[in-house]
């Protein structure tokens, strides 16, 4: 479940538009790992943006010091908790990107993340950054990307999405939230259900309402046995759902439940 000391600095962070996305990250990192010390690990991230030299760009930098999303082993936990990045050098586009932004902001860059659907990018001064591989790319070049991987989607009936920018800027709160999504990806795939509802949770205290993210958690309420609450959820959605398709599909789920059971 939930910590409570957690849920307090996710509402800290969605409330205080001042926190870095460093600061995001960390929290994660804490979500994955209580024993971290995030001060300690802010700090080897700031001895490693002291070590970029002046004349270098920072992806270069990051390259040279072996930093990279491209790797031969499956994606796990590890890749979304800054303290293990460091240490191998391995991350995520979202995990690589935070540490890419720090570091350039050291340098005396303007630097931001862009919260590109389903690809974490970075914006340094007037380059936009890959963190996969730390290279420069086009709009273009991300936009033809986006368009093959939603004519993919269509093909297979799942539909297209529309993205009203798809360039637009990724602040800390939402970064925390892309990161909570890679985590509890990882948490359903391994069926850790009680923890998957736990990153349910601290999401919801920064998307208040979010119908989609009450249905997930009404349907992890489900996996854990607990129809109840799994009820409360659907109906808080098929009262309140934004969307008439998730209603529908919330309303069908609270008729199955009936009045006790479960469809598990």
């Amino acid at each position: 479940m939930a910590e409570p000391a957690l849920e307090a600095q996710f509402r800290q962070l969605a409330e205080d538009a001042s926190q870095d996305e460093l600061s995001a990250a960390l929290l994660v990192n804490r979500v994955l790992d209580p024993t971290v010390d995030a001060d300690v690990l802010r700090h080897r991230i700031d001895e490693l943006a002291g070590a970029c030299p002046s004349g270098v760009p920072p992806w270069a930098f990051m390259q040279q010091r072996g930093f990279s999303g491209n790797w031969a082993e499956p994606v796990t936990l590890a890749h979304s908790c800054l303290a293990d990045v460091l240490q191998t050098g391995h991350g995520i586009p979202i995990s690589l990107g935070v540490l890419l932004l720090h570091v350039a902001r050291r340098r005396g860059f303007d630097a931001a993340g862009v919260n590109f659907p389903g690809h974490f990018l970075t914006r340094i001064g007037d380059a936009l950054i890959d963190p996969v591989d730390f290279r420069p790319v086009t709009e273009d070049e991300c936009l033809h990307g986006l368009n093959e991987a939603r004519g993919l989607g269509e093909a297979r009936g799942l539909g297209g999405t529309t993205f009203p920018d798809p360039f637009a800027t990724a602040t800390s709160a939402m970064i925390a939230l892309r990161m909570l999504n890679n985590v509890k990806a990882q948490l359903v795939g391994g069926s850790q259900w009680d923890r998957a509802l736990a990153i349910v949770g601290y999401q919801l205290i920064l998307l208040p309402g979010n119908a989609e993210l009450q249905f997930e958690r009404a349907q992890l309420w489900e996996r854990l046995g607990a129809p109840d609450a799994a009820r409360q959820s659907y109906a808080e959605v098929a009262q309140h759902g934004g969307d008439a398709k998730l209603r529908s599909a919330a309303e069908a789920k609270l008729a199955d439940l009936g009045d006790g059971g479960t469809v598990w």
